[in-house]
């Protein structure tokens, strides 16, 4: 009996449904796209709905795959006003004459490269041509921002269409102000192949292969849309004519990249109308979905993943990359978007998979200043966006000794997933791929410190130690890759293991500890620290001030030096010290502690005694082992001196030093808060004396016990 897996009749029909099955894939979604298209054109507003205020990409399914769709939906499309085209001008063909965009609209306007098409009558009328003018500024200002300053390349002509097909009586790009269904921006339409080759003839340079005319349709009026009105006109022109110069390189190209690009497109050329932030609500709230899902308004919410690379990856530049790299493939066959952004972001060292798990935790974060070490993850108007964090999956709470799993069965390919973690102790994770390469899957961790730093780690396994104090610990699961078919995962969170150590001890530089400066705007350096870690990142925190008790805070960096920026007062005592903390927390303060130095441009009076104030005081400090306060004092010249603590009543209740001394600073004299024989005094207030034959000085100190 002959094997049925041989016999070629069989072969042929599982090609068949092979073939239909993809076919059938791509007719569903040209079929909601004639949906789409017929309810906009014929005025119906039963689809008038946030997920279908785009026009442009489905009318651009048409024109690839409307030869798929049923009579019926056919003479439905025919009859709304849609006008079916080939990619190519075969012949004479009388019903491609006229665009049903332009009927009823008998006035023209020609500015720059394009030809506004418009009415005063009618349902069609603009309110004045004083509307088209404006139209026409900001369309010229895009045309110069986008061709000129960015470099794309201008869209191709349709001047070379025979008389009998409509291409709006000149080589101008046409736009047809008229109205449109309601909540609709304007749309672009592509028609035929460029030069009826596909080569788009303002590249020659470049040879193209599916290069798109197209002509344009914008509304007559934005009335009841978010801004105002020429502010709708300046995102709308900014998107809709980037659909006209991504066509120009390849019509084919996906979707999803086009109308992402365009909305990035918008806040390039216009960042303060931030339009484009309408659809970041829906997209973060469903972060697992694919950055290039079909339909709906996700491709538009993903114009967040070309914000990340125009900020971070060489800006525009590297988007007009992409599309100049997507010319070198035919994307008619096959879906080379991702292929294309890797290339266009091969000059920056990076790729589509990196740019890709550098946006999801960039997101995670959704800061303008995420801190030292995580600069690449920030968004310069994050505190603006309308969110302020993507949804999180999931949160689970770990102790110590115990095991924690989170499970996942929703994360789609390009998605990613957050789960937080709440623990006192170390963490362990692991990740693991149910149903494909380990490879597709990529771990994160975001750990923001309570100093609000944040500290990102990669890979698999992680350890994580969350030290004495953070605000949040998330970890993220990027789907990078599409080897697999799907993408469910486990992570099992177990205990891990201590990490966290403090910086290394480092010393103060200059100026030296007691030592009488000849400037009012001095500056202050130290040695640097490190860390076990070498990829720790270190802040140097400069307290400074003339109260040692009390000092601010005036520097927070990297540096290890600072210029004091106020001029300071001549004859003064001033102390600083330095900090150093890590991004998990962990700080010391510089080796010796409080350093003090003296200012003094011109010469001290020949009886003055300097004497700081006492620190600490109170005294004892609580909650540490500090059990004295101390004073320092300089002095001009040399001289007999007497420190003494006297109580409120003038009694010498302990004497701390009489001698002479010579001219200098000395910062050894303290009190430990004992009378002469060796008694603890009371609590109260004492005074420190400092005198000599010609002179003395008091500070106050509280005494507690």
């Amino acid at each position: 009996m002959k094997s049925i897996k041989s016999n070629p009749y069989f072969i042929f029909c599982l090609f068949l449904v092979s073939l239909f099955a993809e076919k059938r894939v791509d007719l569903e979604q040209t079929i909601q796209s004639a949906e789409i298209v017929i309810s906009a054109f014929t005025g119906d507003d039963s689809k008038d709905d946030f997920e279908h205020r785009h026009l442009t990409p489905h009318l651009h399914e048409l024109t690839l795959h409307g030869y798929m769709l049923p009579d019926d939906i056919k003479t439905r499309l025919e009859s709304s006003g849609y006008q079916f085209r080939d990619y190519k001008v075969n012949g004479d063909h009388a019903d491609r004459d006229v665009r049903s965009e332009s009927v009823g609209l008998d006035y023209m306007y020609d500015e720059g490269i394009f030809r506004f098409h418009y009415t005063l009558t009618g349902i069609h009328a603009v309110s004045s041509s004083d509307y088209v003018v404006q139209m026409a500024n900001v369309f010229n200002h895009v045309y110069d921002t986008e061709i000129n300053t960015m470099g794309y390349i201008r869209p191709p002509s349709d001047g070379w269409l025979p008389g009998n097909y409509d291409n709006g009586g000149s080589e101008g790009y046409d736009v047809y102000i008229r109205k449109l269904a309601t909540g609709y921006y304007g749309y672009v339409q592509s028609e035929y192949y460029a030069q009826n080759t596909g080569n788009n003839e303002n590249s020659p340079n470049v040879q193209e292969i599916n290069a798109f005319t197209s002509y344009m349709a914008m509304r007559n009026n934005y009335n009841g849309f978010p801004n105002t009105e020429l502010e709708s006109i300046q995102v709308t022109a900014a998107h809709e004519f980037f659909h006209a110069i991504q066509y120009g390189y390849d019509g084919h190209e996906m979707p999803w990249l086009l109308e992402a690009t365009a909305v990035w497109m918008e806040d390039e050329l216009y960042d303060d109308i931030n339009d484009c932030y309408q659809y970041l609500v829906s997209w973060f709230n469903i972060p697992e979905e694919s950055l290039d899902k079909t339909g709906g308004t996700h491709w538009y919410g993903s114009y967040i993943y070309f914000e990340y690379i125009g900020e971070h990856l060489d800006g525009s530049e590297t988007v007009k990359r992409i599309f100049e790299e997507g010319v070198n493939t035919d994307s008619e066959e096959d879906d080379f978007s991702h292929q294309a952004i890797t290339d266009g972001l091969s000059p920056e060292h990076s790729s589509f998979k990196d740019a890709l798990n550098k946006m999801a935790v960039a997101n995670r974060m959704l800061s303008s200043s995420p801190g030292p070490g995580a600069e690449i993850y920030s968004y310069e108007e994050a505190e603006d966006f309308s969110i302020t964090s993507p949804r999180i999956y999931t949160t689970k709470l770990f102790s110590e000794g115990s095991q924690t799993t989170i499970n996942s069965t929703s994360l789609k390919k390009f998605g990613s997933q957050y789960s937080n973690i709440i623990t006192d102790t170390p963490i362990s994770a692991e990740l693991t791929n149910l149903d494909g390469p380990q490879s597709d899957l990529q771990l994160h961790a975001i750990l923001k410190t309570s100093a609000g730093y944040h500290l990102v780690k990669t890979g698999n396994p992680l350890n994580i130690d969350p030290g004495s104090g953070y605000e949040w610990l998330t970890l993220v699961v990027v789907s990078q890759d599409n080897v697999g078919s799907d993408f469910d995962y486990t992570i099992e969170i177990t205990d891990g293991v201590l990490e966290i150590e403090p910086p290394f001890s480092f010393v103060l530089h200059q100026p030296e500890n007691g030592q009488t400066i000849q400037t009012l705007s001095p500056t202050l350096s130290w040695h640097p620290s490190g860390s076990v870690n070498e990829d720790d990142v270190l802040l140097y925190k400069l307290a400074f001030g003339v109260n040692p008790e009390f000092m601010d805070t005036v520097y927070i960096g990297q540096d290890t030096s600072y210029s004091i920026t106020e001029t300071l007062t001549n004859h003064t005592l001033y102390h600083w010290s330095v900090f150093v903390e890590n991004l998990s927390g962990a700080q010391i303060v510089n080796d010796g502690g409080v350093s003090s130095f003296f200012t003094m441009i011109t010469p001290l009076p020949n009886n003055r005694i300097t004497i700081s104030k006492p620190y600490p005081n109170p005294f004892p400090l609580s909650g540490t082992t500090v059990s004295r306060t101390r004073i320092r004092i300089i002095l001009h010249e040399e001289k007999k001196i007497d420190v003494s603590v006297v109580n409120l009543s003038g009694q010498t209740v302990a004497t701390l030093f009489t001698g002479n001394l010579d001219a200098g600073y000395y910062d050894h004299f303290s009190w430990d808060g004992r009378i002469a024989n060796g008694k603890k005094a009371p609590s109260g207030v004492y005074f420190i004396r400092v005198k000599s034959n010609s002179t003395h000085t008091w500070r106050k100190v509280t005494l507690l016990h």
